[in-house]
């Protein structure tokens, strides 16, 4: 840090980025720290959220993520931690998450404001909205049967083309209704099966308490996406949380109101446009933070990359998912994991779990351009393979014939 007489403290991009990946979880090698509860529910305060995602490609999101930091853990663990302990819950944060049970108040008030006022008179909102008739019957099925999954609630083959009034549109409808129940704090997730949510009754779920105010849910997208991501400038901040979802007038007042009760400073640093802001805890250990080290895969909805534009200006990384890129079209692969080596984001694996012989296969493997490979990089990414690998219950790993810049696997 760089003091400074007339203006706010100044920081290299470098301390940033180092302060980033040690907010983040990633600024040690994989594994150093086990996963128990007291890591668990740490990571959670720390980044916000565990993002869900129902790809299933290599690993489940939120299971990955985790494995990104810890190394090899018991999945069935972490389940009992969220959904049989309630040191977490399912709900909106950067889009659907697990978060970490003191944020509930937070999520209790974007319960009680949805939908949206600025969702009304919207097409899309109109076309999935369902009627009080199909909540109510939910209600009454999950109050005398509850809890129920989603499948509860499909309906057969040959009622899915039936019109209006009929059993069977009925039943989709209340499928749809699940979800928004779901947001509107009146069902709560009460566990997964297979990935499916089951559903039940939030007083069956939620712990008592009261909602936050209005204003601690806003100042929430702030103080969150700050904890997350130690220094950043407000553009960096835009999505990387999306509980609340603010406008630029909104984050404005809010990014003012905090520096003029402290709770926020605001900094500069060299080489990146515009002021940018920290919680006033994190700046004293900045210098004293060690350079990141470790080789490890990371999730592509993993928290370092919720904000895309901050992995472009500070690890000089561009990064797209292109899951939904049609395949013809697509440059590094389907389920893309960026290689993190020694803070630096160097390459890019396509990786895909054959799970009926056992075996992860790398699809294709690219690297930055001013990359230089070495013997100790050769031999951690190989490290780092075998240990997904055996995370994944492979038994072995296949090099495809597509891949790039491979190294021996």
């Amino acid at each position: 840090m760089t003091p400074s007489r007339r203006g706010p403290p100044r920081f290299s991009r470098n301390a940033v980025v180092r302060l980033w990946l040690h907010r983040q979880g990633l600024a040690r090698a994989r594994g150093t720290v086990p996963l128990d509860r007291r890591a668990f529910v740490n990571h959670l305060e720390r980044t916000g959220a565990l993002q869900l995602d129902s790809v299933n490609v290599v690993d489940r999101a939120h299971y990955l993520t985790l494995w990104s930091r810890f190394g090899p853990y018991d999945r069935a663990q972490v389940d009992r931690w969220v959904y049989r302990e309630r040191l977490a819950y399912e709900y909106w944060g950067h889009e659907a998450s697990i978060l970490p049970i003191s944020h509930l108040p937070l999520g209790r008030r974007r319960m009680r404001r949805f939908p949206p006022l600025s969702w009304s008179g919207r097409k899309w909102w109109s076309r999935y909205a369902t009627s009080t008739a199909s909540k109510r019957r939910v209600l009454r099925r999950m109050r005398a049967g509850g809890p129920l999954e989603s499948a509860d609630f499909a309906p057969r083959p040959e009622e899915v083309g039936e019109k209006t009034d009929s059993p069977g549109w009925r039943l989709r409808e209340d499928k749809r209704s699940l979800k928004l129940l779901w947001h509107d704090g009146r069902l709560a997730v009460s566990g997964r099966r297979h990935f499916r949510c089951i559903y039940d009754l939030a007083e069956r779920v939620y712990p008592e308490g009261p909602a936050a105010s209005l204003t601690a849910y806003h100042d929430s997208w702030l103080l969150i996406g700050l904890s997350g991501c130690g220094i950043a400038p407000e553009r960096h901040l835009v999505n990387y949380f999306t509980a609340p979802k603010l406008n630029a007038a909104e984050r404005r007042r809010v990014i003012a109101r905090n520096l003029r009760s402290k709770r926020i400073v605001e900094v500069e640093v060299e080489g990146l446009p515009g002021p940018c802001y920290a919680l006033p805890e994190h700046l004293d250990a900045v210098d004293a933070l060690p350079e990141p080290t470790g080789t490890t895969l990371i999730c592509p909805f993993d928290s370092l990359l919720w904000q895309r534009k901050r992995a472009a200006e500070l690890l000089d990384f561009g990064y797209t998912i292109e899951i939904y890129v049609p395949a013809a079209k697509r440059k590094y692969g389907y389920y893309v994991l960026p290689i993190l080596h020694d803070g630096r984001l160097v390459g890019r694996l396509d990786p895909k779990l054959h799970r009926d012989r056992g075996v992860l296969e790398v699809r294709s493997l690219h690297f930055e351009p001013d990359f230089r490979q070495s013997a100790r990089f050769e031999a951690a990414l190989h490290e780092s393979l075998g240990d997904l690998a055996d995370f994944l219950g492979a038994s072995g790993i296949q090099a495809s014939a597509v891949s790039h810049d491979a190294v021996r696997l």
